[in-house]
């Protein structure tokens, strides 16, 4: 894989930003402009532009022309969203790490004050807003009031919080300090792995929400989600170069909750009780599960049906 680089600035940045962006031309320089004008500048911004095919290659040269913070590389074939996601990490210097997605945007202030909360309060391992949900035309929809309280001095309180599924992911688009996420894997090869780093991050410090509304989230017909409504199209579809024949997202899911604990600095008694966490998960989390193997077994079912249906 040969990457073109563009941007010159060696220097290390309090913060790295980085946007993983496939064909992004729609809304890129929106979000660029929103993070070139947020009030804290002493950041790297790394641009991972996973083989577009339209116009976002030109704007991200044009843009890193302009300004020697930007670092633009380029893959020349398209790699999945799982190696975009994590090439911006691997490439960050940073002291603190945040991902902007190519549609979403930000306040001016959203580094300056999530960058406030982390160097006040070393206990917290990531630092993101309240949300509003925009339309296509950058519209509000609503204003998202997520019930998350990762606060707690105890890591299996906030592990519990962050491996139920009733809460959307925006805490990822956080400010995030770069070195426990690069304990992490970052970012899985399966559906909804962000919930499993988010999980992880939350083992090793508290979260913290600004209640304010500084970040905008875009929602449009083009998001993977849209697209592909269920786990398994969206695993097979994070495998692009060779997708796999079979996918259990769900189980999947379960084990990689049990490596993060595995992984994280615990005492044994946090780990257990993060351990009985997970008991309590399966439970919850039964139909998913049973949703998983139906699945399998229809896929493996159904070319049979069909040549039976042709004859």
């Amino acid at each position: 894989m040969h990457t073109v680089i563009a941007g010159t600035d060696v220097r290390r940045a309090k913060v790295s930003i980085g946007l993983p962006v496939f064909n992004g031309e729609r809304y890129l320089k929106e979000v660029l402009d929103a993070i070139l004008s947020q009030t804290f500048q002493d950041f790297e911004l790394i641009i991972s532009d996973n083989g577009s095919t339209d116009g976002t290659e030109l704007i991200c040269r044009d843009y890193a022309s302009k300004d020697r913070r930007i670092r633009y590389e380029r893959a020349q074939y398209t790699r999945g969203v799982t190696w975009n996601f994590r090439q911006v990490v691997l490439r960050a210097s940073g002291e603190y790490f945040l991902w902007v997605a190519a549609d979403d945007t930000l306040a001016p202030i959203y580094v300056e004050r999530c960058l406030d909360v982390l160097q006040q309060h070393p206990e917290v391992v990531l630092c993101y807003s309240k949300a509003v949900v925009m339309d296509e035309e950058g519209n509000c929809l609503r204003r998202e009031e997520q019930q998350l309280d990762a606060a707690s001095d105890q890591p299996h309180e906030r592990f519990h919080e962050l491996i139920r599924m009733d809460h959307n992911c925006g805490a990822l688009f956080g400010l995030i300090r770069t070195d426990v996420l690069k304990r992490t894997p970052i970012h899985g090869d399966f559906a909804d792995s962000d919930r499993c780093v988010l999980a992880e991050l939350a083992l090793y410090g508290k979260y913290y929400c600004i209640p304010e509304y500084l970040f905008f989230h875009r929602e449009h017909a083009a998001r993977v989600t849209r697209m592909y409504p269920s786990r398994q199209e969206r695993t097979f579809k994070l495998h692009r170069e060779r997708p796999p024949k079979i996918v259990f997202p769900h189980f999947r899911q379960f084990w990689e909750y049990i490596r993060c604990i595995r992984r994280a600095p615990l005492q044994w008694r946090e780990r257990l009780r993060c351990y009985l966490q997970m008991l309590r998960w399966l439970g919850d989390n039964t139909q998913r599960l049973w949703h998983d193997l139906k699945f399998v077994v229809h896929q493996a079912v159904s070319p049979f049906w069909r040549a039976d249906y042709m004859h």
